[in-house]
């Protein structure tokens, strides 16, 4: 059963997290709309071949770093998904056992 500290846990866990996990959750979702950007931007500004060109916009600076942070952005996404979710849970059991219990007290 979930005590009240546990409960106030779990409430002060979602409302920590909410703007970091709004900012993840937009950051992951604009990934591959970026991701096109970025590698178009160093597409263009190359010459040679298409797969040159490719090869240029693929390996710029800009492109993998930009990977990377998507890469840990998606990951601290799912960690945090999952602790929220868990909370959810956690607030949810509780408030059905209070409204439960009221029931059948009245």
């Amino acid at each position: 059963m979930i005590n009240d500290d546990e409960l106030e846990a779990a409430h002060n866990g979602l409302v920590d997290t909410d703007e970091r996990y709004g900012r993840r959750s937009a950051y992951v979702k604009m990934g591959p709309y970026y991701t096109k950007l970025i590698k178009a931007k160093h597409f263009l500004d190359a010459s040679g071949t298409v797969a040159e060109r490719d090869a240029i916009a693929y390996n710029s600076k800009e492109f993998t770093t930009y990977v990377d942070n998507l890469r840990d952005a998606t990951i601290d996404l799912e960690i945090l998904e999952a602790k929220r979710e868990s909370w959810q849970r956690e607030m949810l059991s509780r408030i059905t056992l209070k409204s439960s219990r009221l029931m059948w007290t009245t």
